[in-house]
């Protein structure tokens, strides 16, 4: 029988100084913490957007996730409001493209973290980036301030209603809420550019076996466990997206997210090199850049008033008399499922609401669901109801969801019909 030889030391007891106040506290500055924000502060709120790097966007822009999914599912309108504006800002500008006769679209991460930025900037948020929330205090069941690690040390934020789209779920944790676990497979997408385009084009069409083989062979050599893919994107500057699975480690043990940078990375190289010697196109290719956040697609789900199933988000039309909009499946045509409210709600914390890919459901029901269009739903969500809820006086689970659906659908949020 093994002992635990865990050693322990004592933290002294401190007093954290309140550095900053606002109505409603945003813990996390993705897709769905900078909707969640924006929607907060154009509903009238005070709004302070907490995010540990040093830009907006999460996994789409720091985690170089460039694809975004329909918007529609067989002319069903799916994805409105602030994701719908977001997006287009960048098709306006020319930083995002349409691709494949439809309406899914690729983007530029450095185009993605300025709009993150001009929504939220516009909306009244203040911005704090170089924060980590390391815990949260709660009093009578509420959450009432969340504590950050800083340079500056030690800082509290407090608020009256508070949103986690920290991805992890790091403030219901530390809150005490419900919650399970789940891995699955981390990725490190990254981007080449010196490959020519038209003639892997033609070897595609000329030659598919010899582009398969080579494919496999740049996976294999890399070491990547599952998926390795590449996409071209001739619109967006003429380079190559790399997507990828490398291993299924534990989102929330900095030992398997060190591995996972440290051989992410070497694997990257490892790949490119074979890349280069048997693909055609690819001879010159160079590395532009590697994701500065690890791609982790599921660590911790809520598990709050009702959690959402894989039968939920796989149906032609799943309905619930509290939805707050719509969410799809970027791998199949033909689904398209509402979210409800009571999803981003807490069972037995009050003044917290969820966002993003850290909410209540299955494991299985989570694949749509993390995705960034989805996210931005589920945080224009949050935030309105946030601030409704300060307005009110009231708990996030007294918010009347007739009213939080009449003022979602008045900022063109998508609903079923």
């Amino acid at each position: 029988m093994s002992q635990d030889t865990t050693r322990f030391v004592t933290e002294p007891a401190r007093q954290v100084p309140v550095r900053w106040e606002a109505d409603v506290v945003v813990c996390g500055g993705g897709p769905a913490g900078t909707a969640a924000a924006a929607a907060a502060g154009r509903n009238g709120a005070s709004v302070i957007l907490l995010e540990r790097y040093g830009c907006l966007g999460g996994l789409a822009t720091g985690g170089l996730v460039l694809a975004l999914p329909r918007f529609t599912d067989l002319g069903r309108p799916i994805i409105g409001g602030l994701g719908c504006e977001i997006r287009d800002r960048m098709i306006d500008t020319g930083e995002a493209v349409f691709r494949g006769g439809g309406d899914s679209s690729l983007f530029d991460p450095e185009a993605l973290k300025w709009v993150s930025l001009r929504v939220c900037r516009e909306a009244g948020v203040k911005i704090l980036h170089h924060v980590w929330v390391a815990s949260a205090i709660t009093e009578d069941e509420a959450v009432r301030a969340v504590v950050l690690e800083s340079k500056s040390g030690r800082l509290a934020v407090a608020g009256k209603v508070f949103i986690d789209a920290t991805g992890d779920g790091d403030v219901y944790a530390a809150a005490g809420a419900e919650f399970e676990t789940s891995n699955q497979f981390m990725g490190l997408p990254f981007r080449l550019a010196q490959v020519d385009l038209e003639r892997w084009e033609q070897a595609r069409l000329n030659d598919p076996d010899r582009v398969t083989a080579a494919l496999e062979a740049a996976r294999k050599v890399g070491g990547w466990a599952s998926y390795f893919g590449l996409s071209p994107m001739p619109e967006l500057g003429q380079m190559v997206w790399g997507n990828n699975m490398y291993r299924e480690l534990n989102g929330l043990d900095p030992e398997d997210l060190t591995l996972m940078e440290v051989e992410g990375r070497e694997a990257i190289r490892v790949s490119l090199a074979e890349l280069r010697r048997s693909l055609p196109g690819f001879e010159n290719a160079w590395l532009v850049d590697t994701a500065a956040q690890l791609g982790v697609r599921r660590s911790r789900r809520l598990l709050g008033e009702y959690v959402l199933t894989g039968e939920d988000v796989s149906q032609e039309d799943t309905r619930f008399d509290d939805a707050v909009g719509r969410g799809n499946d970027f791998r199949r045509e033909g689904v398209a499922y509402d979210i409800p409210y009571r999803s981003l709600l807490p069972r037995h914390v009050k003044g917290l609401l969820v966002a993003g890919r850290c909410l209540s459901c299955t494991h299985e029901a989570l694949e749509p669901l993390r995705e960034i269009h989805v996210c931005w739903v589920m945080g224009q969500a949050a935030g309105t109801a946030a601030a409704m809820a300060v307005k009110a006086g009231i708990q996030p689970h007294e918010v009347p969801v007739p009213e939080l659906q009449a003022n979602l659908r008045a900022a063109g949020v998508a609903f079923a019909e």
